[in-house]
């Protein structure tokens, strides 16, 4: 830097020198463009340009190169992160589109298993009350053959008692217990037989 500035400030007092001496010599002439090669002005315009870009490069173009390098890298960065990410947003979108399919599934299955349970538990309803139905008619069945057995034993005895009765009457004696039980057998036998 101070290189730059030292030439900088040498090739100016030179060219102002220089300066002043064309200036004594040419009074005379016209100020216009100069036409004439100086080369002691070509060589400190060109030492000073090479200092600067020196000082471009090292302090202006290497941090701006850099940054831009580093902008780059972010940049590239950030659009591989976007592209992972959406790579695994669309993996997440297929995972639960295939979770909300199974859990479908699962669902049907469930209905349809619920339908036939409910079928099932029907018909085993229907079912236990047909057994019930059944179980009650063959208890009243029972009871009905029961109370008829009954009426029946009542009957026979009233009826026995009273063929005894009417027998001891006809007779004017009492009957023994063998004469009882052939009249019961003879009565018994003249019922079953008209019954059938």
């Amino acid at each position: 830097m101070l290189l730059v500035f030292g030439g900088v400030i040498l090739g100016t007092a030179l060219l102002g020198s220089d300066a002043s001496l064309y200036a004594a010599e040419d009074a005379g002439h016209h100020a216009g463009p100069p036409l004439h090669w100086k080369t002691d002005l070509a060589l400190w315009s060109f030492v000073v340009f090479v200092a600067f870009i020196v000082v471009l490069k090292s302090f202006a173009w290497g941090p701006l190169i850099q940054a831009l390098d580093e902008r780059e890298q972010r940049v590239v960065t950030a659009i591989s992160d976007a592209e992972s990410k959406q790579r695994e947003s669309e993996e997440l979108v297929k995972e639960h589109t295939r979770k909300i399919e199974a859990a479908q599934d699962e669902i049907q299955a469930m209905m349809v298993e619920a339908r036939s349970d409910a079928d099932r538990i029907k018909q085993d309803v229907l079912e236990q009350a047909r057994q019930e139905a059944e179980s009650i008619k063959a208890h009243a069945v029972d009871e009905i053959e029961r109370a008829r057995e009954l009426a029946l034993k009542d009957l026979f005895d009233q009826m026995n008692s009273r063929v005894i009765d009417a027998t001891e009457h006809v007779l004017g004696r009492a009957l023994n217990e063998s004469d009882r039980d052939r009249l019961v057998e003879e009565a018994l036998a003249q019922i079953s037989g008209s019954s059938n």
